[in-house]
């Protein structure tokens, strides 16, 4: 009888640990890649009902969602004119069109045969308040897919970004670029905005 019972104990214990394990090994988002040619880092309004907060939150989620979903796109499109236009709508995610990380990151989902891309455990590094005209850290976790939604790897990463905020028809919205998708440990980042850093974007992003 306490043989059974042990059997039993062990069969649960490893039918938890395997539903555990496997629950982020395929790719369960919302895949259109029609919308995903749409991204373009366009300025974004947020809810009024928002607070500062919430509203860095949703930006910086929703753009690093973006930038991970279009990259995927371009490393495997073979159309030479769409590979182009979707590198320029890369390089909009960051200021003066830097491509120092938009290449290599393109060259590795290319390598890895990444075909689609999930942002999870995402949080703001709470180093600074949440003021206007300022650089933030965000912690996260991309994870890769095949073109069978099976997980290759996931990586756990420290962005950094610059947000900006000016009311526009007394609308909140934010301008918003990456300075890094993965911090290095040995850089060093200033707390304000070089002038000019700033570019102007026009729109709103998909929501």
């Amino acid at each position: 009888m306490i043989s059974k019972i042990t059997q039993f104990s062990l069969v649960v214990l490893c039918s938890v640990w395997i539903i555990f394990s496997c629950k982020d090994d395929k790719y369960k988002g919302d895949y259109n890649p029609e919308a995903i040619k749409g991204y373009k880092n366009e300025a974004s309004t947020v809810s009024s009902k928002m607070d500062s907060l919430e509203a860095v939150n949703f930006i910086a989620k929703q753009k690093l969602r973006e930038f991970y979903e279009l990259s995927a796109l371009a490393s495997n499109t073979s159309d030479t004119v769409v590979d182009s236009l979707l590198k320029d709508q890369l390089l909009a995610y960051f200021p003066e069109k830097d491509t120092t990380e938009i290449y290599p990151l393109l060259r590795d989902l290319a390598s890895k045969k990444v075909t689609y891309t999930s942002v999870t455990k995402f949080a703001i590094l709470p180093k600074d308040s949440i003021t206007p005209d300022s650089i933030k850290k965000i912690a996260y976790s991309i994870n890769y897919f095949n073109a069978d939604k099976k997980l290759i790897e996931s990586n756990n990463r420290v962005g950094v970004f610059v947000l900006k905020q000016e009311p526009i028809q007394f609308k909140r919205e934010f301008k918003f670029y990456f300075r890094t998708l993965n911090e290095k440990k040995d850089s060093v980042q200033k707390d304000v905005i070089p002038s000019g850093v700033i570019q102007e974007s026009k729109g709103k992003s998909p929501k």
